[in-house]
């Protein structure tokens, strides 16, 4: 069992991904601290891996050679409906097999039984995903990387199957049941391809020898990506949702469709731009727009610049941007690089659980040498994250740059795509002294250090601090704490200070009376009081007491 598995997912062996489960945070997602280790992969970890022991185990597909076994597609949705996307997957006989994520959300895999190049497994993948409707709403497709690079390595998935017979991550059957790993092993002997070729036809064709002759040019040859994958999943019909949208998206392409030869059919031949539109609009739509608003709408605005709407939701569900850029009719390399650099542009976001949180955002950065980009960690807090302008302001002062393609992002569109990858971020569990609450206890115990502390309660008259000697409850008076504030230039509210006092020091306060021994009457004194830490500060009384015995001995 533990070999056919490790033949399954081979991939780096010089380095490999680790995932420590939080136990303390309760959730549907299982959250922890991710991390790598250059270490040999070793066979004694993917036992420890099946058998539950330890951490997860993470693996990078990627080969330095630039060749992988597998491919897959990260789905971090919640209330998705994955058991309809597996009858999906069944219906378009695509070669995929789904697994439950630690997340309890989704990967998707493609496995070959031979290594095959890392760039012909991502155009295939991306194509599935496009054919899927999952192009919005993807976390990652793996490879994420083509070639490796000065020994880095790459982007590691968490493997299936931890604690293989109890665990939570594992294959689903083709009727949506947990499946064995035995049971893994019969849909893997299925799906398992020996190559691409039937997949990569439309994407390399010089590559595909089977290919004797060219086909005559359809139609369907001139309908974009997107268009195809949307059609294939609603029979055949554009969906009522968005529908002007996707006139105008269809507009653009009918331009273009005339212009790149789609006249040479003949049934289409004497067909402008506006009436191939038409033509797709009583066609392909589910319910068709009434040519009159196809007057009024498009034809009222032919004389601006129009560009495909890639954006759109309905549009972007179905996106296949590496097959679009060689399409006929498809985007331009820019307009791709947009579509796809964008998230590769940017790594995890981490959030240290510090009081308050601290979120760190790996970015590629231009490098000083102008020459291509670097990989840093930024530290944020949370209102930058999703803000454009404040975000690319940070980076920028500190003579950081990052890539064009989130530059030219809209402020709403860069809201809605670092909100989403804020939903996946990976969290760190911060050290107790990293903490607000942690500042200010150090702050009172240094205001204490530095007074009289005495067991004596008249000291209170004088400045100083009163502390019992049987229960160690302190007293103090608060004016002379925020005094001390203000000389170590600390602005904090009283308010706040006496807010801090009783949830964080668990501090009460007392309007009690102590014995002024000058006018031999009681006074009234109002104190905040708390058990203190013995070891943070040292007593008069004690200290005289010192004196007095070390006299004794000399």
């Amino acid at each position: 069992m533990i070999d056919k598995f490790i033949n399954i997912f081979e991939g780096l062996e010089r380095a490999y991904g680790q995932f420590k489960k939080n136990d303390k945070k309760l959730s549907v997602k299982v959250e922890g601290r991710p991390w790598i280790e250059h270490k040999p992969l070793t066979k004694q970890l993917w036992e420890n891996h099946l058998n539950g022991v330890g951490n997860r185990l993470g693996v990078f597909p990627l080969k330095d050679d630039g060749m992988c076994k597998w491919g897959a597609i990260d789905i971090d949705v919640n209330n998705y409906d994955y058991e309809n996307l597996l009858k999906k997957i069944r219906e378009l006989k695509l070669p995929l097999i789904m697994f439950r994520s630690k997340s309890g959300r989704a990967h998707v895999y493609m496995f070959m039984k031979e290594f095959s190049s890392a760039e012909e497994v991502q155009l295939v993948m991306k194509k599935f995903a496009g054919k899927l409707g999952l192009a919005d709403i993807l976390d990652r497709v793996y490879p994420m990387q083509t070639s490796l690079a000065d020994k880095k390595d790459g982007s590691w998935l968490n493997m299936p199957y931890f604690n293989h017979e109890e665990g939570s991550t594992y294959a689903y059957t083709d009727d949506f049941e947990d499946a064995s790993i035995e049971q893994f092993f019969e849909m893997y002997d299925q799906y398992a391809q020996t190559d691409l070729i039937d997949y990569l036809q439309e994407e390399v064709p010089e590559a595909v020898k089977k290919i004797k002759k060219p086909k005559e040019k359809t139609l369907e040859d001139f309908l974009l990506p997107c268009t195809k994958n949307c059609l294939k999943l609603n029979n055949n019909k554009i969906p009522d949702e968005n529908r002007n949208d996707y006139l105008l998206h269809m507009y653009t392409w009918s331009m273009r469709a005339v212009e790149k030869g789609v006249k040479k059919i003949p049934e289409y031949s004497k067909m402008d731009a506006v009436t191939l539109l038409k033509y797709f609009n009583r066609e392909y739509m589910a319910r068709p727009v009434e040519e009159k608003e196809i007057q009024d709408t498009i034809l009222k605005s032919k004389d601006k610049e129009y560009k495909y709407l890639c954006k759109r939701p309905l549009i972007k569900k179905h996106c296949d941007a590496s097959a679009c850029v060689r399409h006929l009719c498809g985007i331009t390399p820019e307009q791709a690089a947009d579509l796809v650099e964008a998230q590769q542009a940017v790594g995890d976001i981490t959030e240290y659980t510090s009081k308050p949180p601290i979120f760190y955002e790996s970015v590629d950065v231009k490098n000083r040498t102008g020459d291509g980009y670097t990989r840093i960690k930024v530290p944020m807090q949370g209102s930058d994250i999703i803000d454009k302008q404040k975000w690319v302001n940070i980076l920028a002062n500190a003579g950081n740059f990052p890539h064009p393609a989130i530059l030219k992002m809209k402020s709403g569109d860069f809201h809605a795509f670092q909100y989403a990858r804020l939903d996946k971020r990976v969290y760190e569990e911060a050290d107790e002294e990293a903490s607000d609450d942690n500042e200010f206890k150090i702050m009172v115990y240094s205001f204490i250090r530095k007074s009289t502390v005495s067991f004596d309660d008249g000291a209170l008259l004088e400045g100083g601090c009163y502390v019992n000697e049987k229960t160690h409850d302190l007293q103090f008076r608060l004016n002379r704490l925020v005094e001390y504030f203000r000389s170590q230039k600390d602005n904090t509210s009283v308010k706040k200070i006496c807010f801090n006092l009783k949830h964080i020091m668990k501090a009460k306060k007392l309007n009690g009376k102590v014995y002024n021994s000058v006018t031999k009457k009681e006074v009234s004194c109002p104190t905040w009081h708390f058990i203190a830490e013995t070891e943070q500060y040292s007593v008069l009384g004690d200290s005289a007491k010192k004196v007095e015995i070390e006299h004794e001995k000399n």
